[in-house]
């Protein structure tokens, strides 16, 4: 709801508030950046961007992870093997590195950064699914389900999965403040999201290079709201 919440247009400059201290002019309570934008509105539209990549990721990543585990699990031999090699694979290179190397060959941008951050994203909830789906799969439960003639729809859909979802819930929530950490940091380093869209890691980063001494409001209220987020995701 930016678009209703914010006072200004994301991409409105006004000369007169060109790094306006906060708290001087209440027409820009926290007032403006250094291209004369108003900051709060800044802020609020930064929100949409952590927010949008931040849970589209972890919801891509898991649709893909969970049924990669369960048949990972379920199936054993080489499609076992396959898909535990490349999660090795995946899990050797840090995230931030491979981001950083398919940022500078695809480019900059909403789109591309979450296309960047999905490639990697589907690994841990793959290694929880088969993990919890190991664990169940010779179960007193399911072994009775499968007495009584249930198929392996059921069984994975009915039995195994409702039981691996505590675990996975735990994952996803960890891993939306993680999203929005990596986003920040493609961002704060000018390969993430790009001018004028909104950031709250791309305003850190102009602010480092605006005299951050005197101008310090510009680095803390983006910082302290990526701080909140993420740990109101981890409280969760």
């Amino acid at each position: 709801f930016a678009d209703v919440i914010a006072p200004y247009a994301y991409d409105k400059a006004d000369f007169s508030i060109v790094n306006l201290r906060p708290f001087i002019d209440w027409a820009h309570p926290l007032g403006g950046d250094a291209v004369g934008r108003d900051y709060l509105t800044r802020l609020i539209y930064g929100a949409r961007t952590s927010l949008l990549v931040g849970l589209i990721v972890p919801l891509i990543g898991f649709s893909i992870g969970i049924p990669l585990g369960i048949l990972s699990g379920y199936q054993g031999g080489r499609f076992d093997f396959v898909i535990q090699r490349l999660v090795e694979i995946f899990t050797a290179v840090p995230p931030l590195v491979s981001g950083l190397f398919l940022l500078s060959l695809v480019g900059t941008g909403v789109h591309n950064v979450i296309l960047v951050l999905v490639i990697s994203s589907w690994i841990e909830p793959t290694r929880i699914a088969r993990a919890q789906f190991l664990t169940f799969r010779e179960s007193e439960f399911v072994t009775a389900a499968r007495a009584m003639g249930a198929d392996t729809r059921r069984l994975i859909l009915s039995h195994v999965l409702p039981n691996a979802l505590t675990p996975l819930l735990v994952a996803f929530t960890l891993a939306v403040p993680n999203v929005i950490f990596a986003e920040a940091g493609f961002s704060f380093l000018g390969i993430g999201i790009t001018e004028p869209t909104a950031s709250w890691g791309k305003m850190v980063g102009g602010a480092i290079g605006n005299s951050i001494r005197i101008y310090y409001h510009l680095a803390l209220f983006p910082t302290i709201l990526v701080a909140l987020t993420m740990l109101g995701f981890a409280f969760v």
